[in-house]
């Protein structure tokens, strides 16, 4: 995911001229405290109530190779009760 944050002049000027009572945060404020409590929130809300009535089935490879990269996968796949 991407998140991409705005610091245009014109594009601030003209929501302060469609509303007065908007506040921008800083780029700071926005990434280590408004972001992830949105996160959080979403998580909480969407996502861990659609994964209480799943079963996980949860498997895992490793891969060795001289001289190269190793490869460690983790795979979970969450049904659902209708499957």
């Amino acid at each position: 995911m991407q998140i991409h944050y705005s610091e245009s002049v014109w594009f601030k000027h003209l929501i302060l001229h469609l509303c007065l009572q908007v506040a921008f945060p800083f780029k700071k404020q926005f990434y280590h405290e408004i972001l992830p409590k949105l996160v959080e929130k979403m998580e909480q809300v969407y996502v861990l109530q659609q994964l209480e009535d799943c079963i996980s089935i949860i498997s895992f490879d490793l891969w060795m190779s001289k001289g190269a990269h190793d490869f460690f996968t983790l795979v979970m796949k969450f049904l659902g009760t209708y499957w």
